[in-house]
């Protein structure tokens, strides 16, 4: 017979994965432990998520996408096209791989410790490139589409670096001499001036 999954339990499951992973990181929390936080057996994780990588997803994904509708309202804000490409690489080199003690490295656990094979999908990485990619246009206005999903790419793996530099050294990254010079370079290379002098 079929268990009846409820959104109780599944949510007990997600809040203590979070807790876990925000306390321990990804490589250092379990099932078990997810199963004992949630007051549920181990076996009834699995009825609801498929591995510890598919917790994680169900976790994260709401989390990032949390992160993004916060600099989108920002940027909502800022008109000139400097100060939002200086906002929107601080944040994504600053702000969110400190949120939360570090909270995005338990992605980067997860993916240095996978593979396709194992249920991997990018689905959420294109996505968060696709929403970079809208977001650079509108301080980017010179340059091809084809440009901007190129530089979102580039943008989003040094992301994933500032993420793990986060974690070894447990301080603020994206120093703002490289903020300063990226955005100059990027708004000269768009045909627009830095007014931020």
């Amino acid at each position: 017979m079929a268990q009846i999954k409820k959104l109780e339990v599944r949510q007990a499951i997600l809040n203590a994965a979070l807790q876990l992973f925000s306390e321990r990181g990804y490589t250092n929390a379990n099932i078990s432990h997810i199963a004992k936080l949630a007051n549920v057996s181990p076996a009834n994780v699995y009825v609801y998520f498929h591995s510890k990588l598919d917790v994680l997803f169900a976790v994260y994904e709401p989390w990032l996408t949390e992160q993004f509708d916060q600099l989108e309202r920002a940027l909502r804000r800022i008109k000139d096209p400097s100060r939002r490409l200086k906002k929107i690489l601080s944040t994504l080199w600053r702000d969110i791989p400190s949120v939360q003690n570090g909270f995005a490295n338990n992605m980067m656990q997860a993916l240095s410790s996978t593979t396709v094979r194992e249920g991997y999908k990018p689905t959420l990485r294109f996505a968060a490139e696709k929403r970079l990619t809208v977001m650079l246009e509108s301080c980017l206005p010179g340059l091809r589409r084809e440009q901007v999903q190129e530089l979102a790419k580039i943008l989003f793996m040094a992301f994933d670096g500032y993420i793990v530099n986060y974690h070894l050294f447990e301080r603020a990254t994206g120093p703002a001499k490289q903020l300063e010079l990226l955005t100059d370079m990027l708004l000269s290379y768009g045909g627009l001036e830095s007014r931020d002098r």
